[in-house]
């Protein structure tokens, strides 16, 4: 699997030289989320030379809603968590359903890159 190739120094080589990686996750999978890509992990060192400015900030925010969430995933599991104490992690847990709608695709749906800039722009600014 590609999650467990971080610690191959020889995949950190082509890392370094490709222009940025897609790190799949055993776990979304499991959970039945596809493309189980771990959005967290994955990379993109083209991006902020490609895509205009509101979609990198975007793309920013949304990333920090993902780790906010995983962060907390415990507390928030267990039910130790409560709303108030972090404002920017109570914006990721209501924009937690449409986050995970967007990342999630049907094997035979296609989305184009402007509905996908679409949602996710929507979504953060909502």
């Amino acid at each position: 699997s590609e999650g467990a190739d971080q610690q191959d120094p020889i995949a950190d080589a082509a890392r370094g030289i490709l222009d940025g990686h897609i790190v799949l996750s055993r776990e979304l999978a499991e959970a039945g989320h596809y493309p189980a890509i771990d959005v967290e992990k994955s990379i993109s060192r083209v991006m902020t030379n490609v895509s205009p400015k509101v979609q990198l900030d975007a793309a920013r925010r949304a990333r920090a809603w993902l780790a906010k969430l995983t962060k907390a995933r415990d507390l928030i599991q267990l039910g130790a968590y409560s709303a108030g104490h972090d404002p920017e992690l109570d914006l990721a847990l209501r924009a937690q359903p449409q986050l995970t709608a967007l990342l999630q695709q049907d094997m035979h749906d296609r989305a184009s890159l402007a509905d996908s800039r679409n949602g996710l722009l929507q979504l953060v600014n909502a």
